[in-house]
């Protein structure tokens, strides 16, 4: 790291945000999940995972336990009940790692473009193209019925591969602090910094993209007032703390978006 760069994160972590420092955080927790109203239907209708991470007298930061919870109903939704497996981790994890999180769940990059995201997304296949199309009730546009009907097929699924008006696709994203509020269903993530003062929680909201953007955060818990901002550089710091087989860290995988690109794209054209 050059002396520049330790010298913007000394004066930036030691202002991230109200009466908090780097050297005052000592806790911090990541947590993601999804579920839906479950009446009248039986099994799982709700899963989610917490990621624990305190700092020891040390001053290094350890991933201490990742606990797994889920909601269950019976009986056509009149029992319900909830389990959880609680994994103790004990992994220390790189302060660079730390100081990364922190700077950018409190940076606006507006970094949510073709230009940031293509060295960084996989090419969709025509298998998942079509796979989308179908769920959404599009197929007939990537359908080959004759001659014609695939030399069109052929060009949909071309411009979908070369990633065709993709910062179009994005423009047409709510990436506002005012999101949509589902009723009946929810997925989101959040991470809060934990001082002994108080506490700023950074919220990831799923309803607009696969990927969580915008960034709401607000302070204390106070979900009256808000600050939303993009970066993407969020996701992939939290995926190198987190463990791979989570549900958190797929989460977080800015190849997600690409999903939201296709049907978008065989919505509109």
């Amino acid at each position: 790291m050059t002396m520049k760069k330790l010298l913007f994160y000394f004066i930036f972590c030691t202002t991230i945000s109200s009466g908090q420092t780097l050297d005052t955080i000592k806790k911090i927790e990541i947590f993601y999940g999804y579920g839906n109203q479950c009446f009248p239907q039986n099994g799982i209708y709700s899963r989610s995972e917490l990621f624990t991470l305190e700092k020891s007298e040390s001053e290094t930061f350890f991933l201490l336990k990742y606990k797994k919870f889920w909601s269950k109903s019976r009986k056509k939704a009149t029992i319900f009940s909830q389990d959880s497996l609680v994994k103790k981790r004990n992994k220390e994890i790189d302060s660079n790692l730390i100081t990364d999180l922190i700077v950018n769940v409190n940076s606006n990059k507006e970094n949510f473009s073709f230009e940031f995201l293509k060295s960084r997304l996989n090419m969709p296949t025509k298998r998942q193209i079509k796979k989308l199309a179908r769920r959404i009730g599009l197929n007939y546009k990537i359908d080959c019925y004759g001659l014609f009907d695939c030399e069109y097929r052929n060009h949909v699924i071309d411009s979908i591969k070369q990633f065709d008006k993709f910062d179009k696709f994005i423009s047409s994203l709510n990436l506002s602090s005012k999101q949509m509020l589902v009723i009946g269903y929810w997925k989101m993530a959040r991470i809060t910094l934990y001082s002994e003062e108080n506490s700023v929680t950074y919220e990831f909201s799923y309803t607009n993209n696969k990927i969580g953007q915008p960034i709401i955060k607000w302070y204390n818990k106070n979900f009256i007032v808000s600050y939303g901002f993009v970066n993407l550089l969020a996701n992939e710091v939290v995926r190198e703390i987190i463990p791979k087989e989570s549900i958190t860290f797929k989460a977080f995988d800015l190849n997600r978006i690409t999903e939201d690109y296709i049907c978008w794209y065989l919505q509109n054209h």
